[in-house]
């Protein structure tokens, strides 16, 4: 599986698992567009995800494959959660970890990282 399809099936597990805190999927990069020009998508190094709970608490995901690094924008990134008090949050395949494994757990850390 690729990050995409990761991606794809947690925010269908969270939707039901933790029914008070809505996860959306961030794009961030830059677009192409028609004429040549290009469209920066969000801001360098933010989260692959982020999440409103129902009390409006703001949440961070990051999703990462087994072995990759935060890039030096989404530390920059996760210290600014830090300075803000946003809740920042880094999910990591596990080596090996069948997919449906790794998204259970997944779905086990997001539903204490949001109930803390």
């Amino acid at each position: 599986m690729i990050e995409s399809d990761y991606q794809r099936a947690l925010l269908l597990r969270v939707a039901v698992a933790i029914p008070d805190v809505r996860f959306l999927r961030r794009n961030v990069g830059l677009v192409p567009m028609v004429d040549g020009r290009m469209f920066r998508a969000a801001i360098p190094g933010q989260c692959d995800l982020y999440a409103i709970g129902r009390d409006a608490r703001h949440y961070e995901v990051e999703l990462k494959r087994h072995g990759a690094k935060l890039s030096p924008e989404q530390e920059q990134w996760r210290s600014w959660c830090a300075e803000w008090g946003v809740p920042h949050c880094v999910l990591v395949v596990g080596k090996g970890e069948a997919p449906t494994d790794t998204i259970d757990r997944w779905v086990a850390i997001l539903r204490a990282f949001v109930s803390g």
